[in-house]
């Protein structure tokens, strides 16, 4: 059983479009130039970007233990693309009774932040994720220096959960998470599991 990977309804202003093979190069006029170092560097290199959407639209849009998928966002108005969220870590698999939790990225190119839109547009998968994929908590990483993407989970109800090191970069990260769904809630995804 796959999971249900699809456009994700629009949001006041903005839309979010599944990434596939024929929108995954839209990453590279997005981040190519961009000098933060909290944008995921495979965005930034044609060679990178192709190994991730390899493995994004292959191995991960398929496996039931590890899945995952992108959105690019787009605004509303135009169709101009504004970055991309993640959510990975999707799990059929229930343990000791509990749906696992899944996480979220998310990048937005430097025009564009600092507008809103990265809150927008977390709150709106964060509800997908809940409804479409029947999670009941996520978590998110942040780098410790990532000031601003630190607030901005703050304002989408994250709590910090830890500090550790940093397995793919230097430094350490903070692990923050949220809870969706509250325990005596049934996710809409997982009605019907099984039949």
């Amino acid at each position: 059983m796959h999971f249900p990977y699809q456009d994700l309804p629009p949001s006041l202003r903005l839309r979010y479009e599944l990434v596939d093979g024929s929108n995954v190069q839209a990453y590279l006029p997005l981040f190519a130039g961009d000098p933060s170092p909290f944008v995921d560097q495979r965005f930034k290199h044609q060679a990178r970007l192709a190994v991730y959407a390899e493995e994004l639209l292959t191995d991960l849009r398929h496996s039931c233990k590890r899945g995952a998928c992108d959105w690019l966002v787009r605004r509303r108005t135009d169709l101009q693309p504004v970055g991309v969220v993640h959510l990975y870590n999707l799990s059929h698999e229930v343990i000791a009774g509990r749906i696992p939790y899944c996480a979220v990225g998310y990048a937005l190119a430097a025009p564009f932040r600092r507008q809103g839109y990265g809150q927008e547009a977390l709150n709106q998968l964060l509800t997908q994720a809940a409804q479409l994929f029947g999670r009941t908590e996520v978590r998110a990483l942040s780098a410790v220096e990532n000031l601003a993407s630190q607030a901005l989970l703050q304002r989408c109800g994250f709590t910090l959960l830890e500090e550790r090191a940093a397995a793919y970069r230097r430094g350490a990260v903070r692990l923050w998470q949220r809870p969706l769904l509250s325990s005596d809630q049934e996710p809409s995804a997982l009605r019907g599991a099984g039949k």
